[in-house]
């Protein structure tokens, strides 16, 4: 018989086992994670871990946030991406559900987030499915050669501009050392070319503390002693995802490209399995031609909403509010940083 437990530090090390032996484990489960959403929102750390008897066979990530506005809520995980459970059988699946069920009896709602549709679910279970998004991944395991020929003929064109490279420097950040420029970058354009509320640096520092060294990694791009481009990777388990990603349009040189590629080499040469390019809205199609041209795998992401105190399904918080962008694209770098960042924590 299966029980789903609350997971506690008696559990741990063998939450910790379980992932490791998953194929499909991502940064998202990991309780460096769960660490670092607690010191930089506050959000409470729930995970469910289902027992068979004395062996595992299944784990949720699940996270209670408390906004300032719609009520005490569970998620799989806030962002940046789907994480959701990892089981060994539907079995452990629906008697995860349940539990979550359960919990979420007293909760706003619940949301379960998962990269891949959900299959052999009980009725009932499930009620509300959303799919807005598209995860990109592709796949690094025939070597350099065959992945460099499965990109658009655009991406091989900028890539075998080689000499460009004599004017770009390429820096791998492991410690965090280059966090500064990184967020600079960032703000100006989640904030001032987007107009969404960037995370503050407390958020990337709590990453670099909390997992090891080498699981966080900022790739940069700089010329003429000025930087261009940067992106916030996760190198975690099987898969080498990219989180966040700020570069300034440059026809000339292209640093978003020759940032992917590095990325996508150093993976490689590591061993890892996949490289994910991370989320695009359905509707965006400028993105999703582009992610598209790295020869990516399509994946249908899917986020499922279970009812508690609310009983129908509530938008995104940044699909609700589109008609702020305008404005926060319109203040001061500063200003977003030191007011609005901080408030995240009020809306996850």
């Amino acid at each position: 018989m299966i029980r789903v437990v609350t997971l506690d530090e008696s559990l741990h090390d063998r939450y910790e086992s379980y992932l490791a032996r998953r194929g499909d484990a991502r940064f998202g489960h990991d309780l460096a994670w769960g660490h670092v959403l607690r010191e930089s929102y506050g959000v409470d750390t729930q995970h469910l871990i289902a027992l068979e008897g004395e062996s595992v066979v299944g784990v949720c990530p699940f996270f209670l946030c408390k906004p300032l506005f719609g009520g005490a809520h569970y998620v799989t995980n806030p962002f940046p991406t789907y994480c959701g459970p990892l089981v060994d059988s539907s079995e452990a699946l629906n008697a995860i559900l349940k539990a979550v069920r359960e919990k979420t009896s007293s909760a706003d709602h619940a949301e379960v987030l998962s990269p891949v549709p959900l299959s052999e679910v009980e009725a009932g279970l499930l009620p509300f499915e959303d799919r807005l998004d598209y995860t990109y991944r592709l796949s690094l395991e025939n070597g350099s050669e065959e992945v460099f020929n499965v990109f658009s003929r655009d991406h091989k064109r900028i890539l075998r501009k080689t000499e460009v490279l004599k004017e770009i420097e390429l820096i791998v950040d492991t410690d965090g050392n280059f966090l500064d420029p990184f967020h600079r970058l960032y703000v100006s354009i989640y904030a001032g070319k987007h107009g969404f509320i960037p995370h503050g640096k407390r958020l990337f520092r709590a990453i670099f503390r909390h997992f090891p060294k080498g699981a966080a990694r900022i790739y940069l791009a700089r010329i003429n002693g000025r930087f261009v481009g940067a992106m916030f990777t996760f190198w975690t388990h099987n898969e080498v995802y990219y989180g966040w990603s700020a570069v300034l349009p440059d026809s000339v040189h292209h640093p978003t490209h020759f940032l992917i590629w590095k990325i996508i080499q150093d993976a490689i040469a590591e061993g890892y399995r996949w490289f994910n390019m991370g989320e695009a809205a359905r509707d965006h199609h400028g993105l999703n031609h582009f992610k598209r041209g790295w020869g990516t795998e399509v994946l249908e992401p899917c986020r499922y909403f279970i009812p508690g105190l609310s009983a129908e399904p509530s938008p995104r918080l940044f699909d609700r509010v589109g008609w702020t962008r305008r404005f926060i694209s319109k203040l001061p770098s500063r200003m977003v940083t030191t007011f609005l960042s901080p408030a995240i924590r009020f809306f996850l």
